[in-house]
């Protein structure tokens, strides 16, 4: 199986036509219907209904795609490590983590670099898929999530969650609040597919309270939003908006409740030490700007 056959028929998915991947490939159509038909010949399968108008993929032409789109991203990311180290340019690094983390922590940390650092690419996937990315091609991953064992990788940070108000709430002069206290407020929440609102109501249920939802929602900025137009107080654990006061939240024991922060990467990575050196600095960066009680735990 060559790996310029496969480039050919992802050209193929993507354009849903062999005589219109011919001309992307510049090759001669019968030449890339050839190659398609030996693919499948090789695997055995049937990549493509050709009944009708447009290349559509069969069942197992689904589950091969991805298997294919692997194959080519690792062979590209390797060509592409080569040849920096070759002609001794910064390599690239492509980071997969939560909006929220690449807004608060990723963004912030890159505009610390210089140009002698390598170049990175972020994209942004939910902390429950961020590490299948590195599947799919991506270096390393950060997620509130722990990662799972087959991964190499290292705690990044322990960040505090936020109870925000408003300049003109009773709360505003102080610095903390107990999960109690907090209980007791109307709250605008993240919905229970962030880890953030699973703290929040475990940490509600050890205190043996309940509290009153104003209002759910999928999106930090909302959530700070809303508070800041007079509706509840947002828990969230995002850096502040709008003007809007943050506290501490401490639980029943007294400590602040935080989210974990983790960086994973492939064990057998091909550039180790760029992805290792970059969760390394994105954690000692989280130290610097939000204080040594960040730090995490190793």
């Amino acid at each position: 199986m060559e790996l310029r056959v496969l480039r050919y028929f992802l050209t193929i998915v993507e354009t849903g036509s062999v005589t219109k991947a011919a001309e992307v490939v510049r090759i001669a159509q019968p030449s890339l219907s050839r190659q398609l038909r030996g693919l499948e010949r090789t695997l055995g399968m049937t990549l493509f209904d050709r009944g009708g108008k447009q290349m559509v993929l069969t069942a197992a032409g689904r589950r091969f795609l991805p298997l294919a789109r692997d194959l080519v991203a690792r062979a590209d990311a390797a060509e592409a490590a080569v040849g920096a180290l070759a002609a001794g340019r910064a390599m690239r690094i492509t980071v997969a983590a939560p909006p929220t983390t690449i807004t608060d922590v990723i963004a912030p940390f890159l505009a610390t670099w210089g140009p002698e650092d390598p170049l990175v690419t972020v994209q942004a996937e939910s902390p429950a898929h961020a590490y299948q990315a590195l599947a799919r091609g991506a270096d390393v991953a950060i997620s509130s999530a722990p990662p799972r064992s087959r991964f190499a990788g290292l705690p990044v940070a322990r960040l505090p969650l936020w109870a925000y108000v408003r300049a003109d709430h009773a709360w505003a002069d102080r610095d903390r609040v107990t999960i109690r206290e907090l209980a007791a407020q109307p709250l605008t929440v993240l919905t229970p597919a962030h880890r953030t609102r699973r703290i929040l109501d475990n940490a509600v249920q050890d205190a043996d309270a309940s509290y009153d939802i104003l209002l759910e929602c999928d999106t930090p900025h909302v959530v700070q939003a809303m508070a800041a137009s007079g509706h509840g107080v947002a828990v969230v654990s995002d850096d502040p908006r709008f003007d809007l006061h943050p506290l501490l939240i401490l639980d029943n024991s007294g400590e602040p409740l935080q989210i974990h922060l983790h960086a994973a990467w492939d064990a057998d990575h091909y550039a180790l030490h760029s992805v290792e050196a970059f969760a390394a600095g994105l954690s000692r960066f989280c130290v610097e700007r939000y204080g040594p009680q960040v730090a995490a735990r190793l």
